[in-house]
């Protein structure tokens, strides 16, 4: 469901705006060219990288994150009617994101020195949390639920990390 924001972007609990970066694919075929209407315009969009071989059947993917051509996919009959679906949905965030909205005043100062949208793995988040000002040992950091629980207590948010 698209949240208040369009259909490609996303808010968190701490009032960041987020993108989404969907990937889109049709079961059973390699490739595809299909086409959306945009209000009057029509979309060319190219579904690509599909494979059959000896290990499995892939499907031909669309990645975007562009949330008009996300809405127009998903308004489609063909997205209705299940011959295109949607695959990884990954929620993006960049730092010029976070600089706009301080900008603009709708995310506070504080909010945004403990976003780290850079961080996209488990290591580097220990690694942030282990280094000043957070200061928390390796113990406390041993496997992803404490990472998150401790960033979550700590005031720290990782955008990027699932």
């Amino acid at each position: 469901m698209p949240g208040p924001f369009g259909a490609g972007i996303v808010q968190n609990q701490r009032n960041i705006k987020m993108k989404k970066r969907i990937t889109y694919e049709i079961h059973g075929q390699i490739e595809r060219n299909s086409y959306f209407r945009i209000g009057k315009a029509l979309v060319r969009i190219e579904f690509t990288g599909g494979s059959i071989n000896s290990t499995g059947v892939y499907p031909a993917q669309y990645v975007t994150e562009n949330a008009l051509f996300q809405k127009a996919i998903e308004n489609s009959d063909a997205f209705r009617n299940g011959e295109i679906k949607r695959g990884r949905v990954e929620v993006i965030h960049d730092e010029r994101d976070v600089v706009e909205q301080v900008e603009n005043g709708s995310l506070s100062q504080d909010d945004a020195l403990n976003t780290f949208p850079e961080v996209t793995n488990m290591q580097q988040a220990r690694m942030v949390l282990m280094g000043e000002p957070y200061c928390c040992t390796l113990a406390e950091l041993q496997n992803k639920s404490q990472i998150k629980a401790v960033a979550l207590v700590k005031g720290v948010a990782f955008p990027n990390w699932l």
